[in-house]
Parts: structure tokens; sequence; C-alpha cells
């Protein structure tokens, strides 16, 4: 297993990606999960030279000793597959695709894609089977790539099973957080287990009054999640999304001096 973090989890120092990959690798991490806000970025990933080519992030990372864990793809929000519109799906198709094979020429191993209704929760039929449609798009370029397309999500686990049973790759599934199953109603270690090889990734962070909390100091039951992590087998990226605090540093070596205990428990 390995343990990673997000770039916002760095506060300003994730901002550029050189600082990021160095702060991350000198506090102790093996990843760094860029939230990517910005098409043109990817685009020039697509690419293996130049300034903001692929090599050169590649180079970053080696010469920083720190991996690309993943991308989340804070841009997918608004070209969701559930979309009614058929033109904002295939958008949403092209920069999910575009996304997946970015990610693999800087290293990566998922590409996260958020969807969150607070009033639903999980979505209605119609958008359930549209989101299928996108994801069977979508998949032939993960399974080409390597890379998987992890669903973040306030969907409760049985829509996601349903979802990635329908979509019937091995490389669509679910990326898993410990504290938003919490913030949905949901109990993270049911939510697990559950969910069982479906996990493609873990987010690591903790809950209270519905906020961003230092990990160990909100509501999640680190025991329980634990267990459930290891009853399931899941042995990949645990990557931290937590609050950078006044001083980010202090705060992520403190977050990852917990996490490091809790896997080790």
């Amino acid at each position: 297993m390995k343990i990673g973090i997000r770039t916002g989890s760095l506060g300003e120092l994730g901002q550029r990606l050189d600082n990021a990959l160095a702060t991350a690798a000198q506090i102790g991490f093996d990843g760094l999960e860029i939230i990517t806000r910005d098409e043109a970025q990817l685009r020039g990933w697509l690419v293996e030279s130049g300034a903001g080519g692929a090599a050169a992030l590649r180079e970053q990372a080696a010469r920083a000793g720190c991996e690309i864990s993943s991308f989340s793809l804070a841009i997918y929000r608004r070209v969701n597959f559930a979309q009614e519109d058929p033109d904002l799906r295939r958008e949403g198709v092209r920069l999910v695709s575009t996304a997946l094979r970015a990610c693999r020429n800087v290293g990566g191993s998922a590409v996260l894609l958020p969807h969150f209704d607070r009033q639903r929760l999980d979505i209605g039929p119609e958008e359930e089977a549209r989101y299928v449609e996108g994801l069977r798009a979508c998949a032939p370029v993960a399974e080409e790539t390597g890379v998987a397309i992890a669903l973040e999500t306030s969907f409760s686990a049985a829509q996601l099973k349903r979802i990635v049973s329908a979509t019937g790759s091995p490389k669509v599934g679910v990326y898993q957080d410990l504290a938003n199953a919490i913030i949905y109603g949901q109990r993270p270690a049911e939510t697990i287990r559950a969910l069982g090889p479906a996990i493609v990734m873990v987010h690591v962070k903790d809950t209270k009054d519905g906020g961003q909390a230092m990990l160990g100091e909100g509501t999640v039951d680190w025991g329980a999640c634990r267990a459930a992590l290891r009853e399931i087998g899941y042995d990949g990226w645990f990557v931290l999304e937590t609050p950078a605090g006044d001083d980010p540093l202090a705060s992520a070596r403190r977050q990852l001096e917990f996490t490091r205990r809790w896997l080790a428990s």
C-alpha cells in the first residue's frame, strides 16, 4: 500500500506541482493527487515534450521521489454523465478520456470523477442509465491506459454497485471516502464491505459537524474501517484529503503519522 496527499491539502504549497511534489516527498508521502481544474493542462500532458508536457512532470516527480497517484477531475462536475443534455454528456466523455490518457502519461493510477447531490444523494433511474452509458464509452480508454475511473459520489453503495456492474469493466470502480460516507448518512465500514473489490482508491478524511476535521478528531470509526478494508483485501492507495490549516507542513506531517499508525494497527 502507498500513502498520498491531495494538492489542496498542502495549501499554497500545493499550487505549483514542482513545489507540491518536493514538499510531499520531504514530508514522507509516496504520491500526490492532482486536483485538475484546467483542461489545457490535461491536454499538455497528452504530449511528451515541452515545459508543460508529460515528460517534464514525470521528471519532476522522479527528481522529488514522489509519484503522481491520481487526478481529481474537478472540471467533470459541469459535464457529468447524469446530465440530460447529450452534448454535455459527450463533452464529459471526451474530458474523461483526455484525463485518462494524460494520467497514464504522467504515471498515475486513477482519475476521480466527483458527483454529489446533497438533496437526493442517489440519482434517478434515467440518470443512472445515462451514467452507465457514459462510463461504457470511457471504459475502453481506461482499459487501454490501465488507469482506473474512480467514482466519488453521494450515491448509496447499492447504486454504485449497480453502476459498476452494469458498466462491466475492471477499470471502473469506486473512490471510497471515509468521511463522505458519514456526511451522506452511511456507515463507512458497512459501505466498504458492501462495495468490496469495487473500491479502487481510498480517501483518508475525518469529519465533524458536517465539515472536515483533523484525522482522529472527528467521527470516523478508524478501527472499524481498517478492519473492513482488511476483510475486502484492499491494498491500494490511501490518499489524504485533510485540512491544510495555518501550517500546512506541520498539518500534513501530523496527518501522515496518524495514517501510518492507523494502517499498522
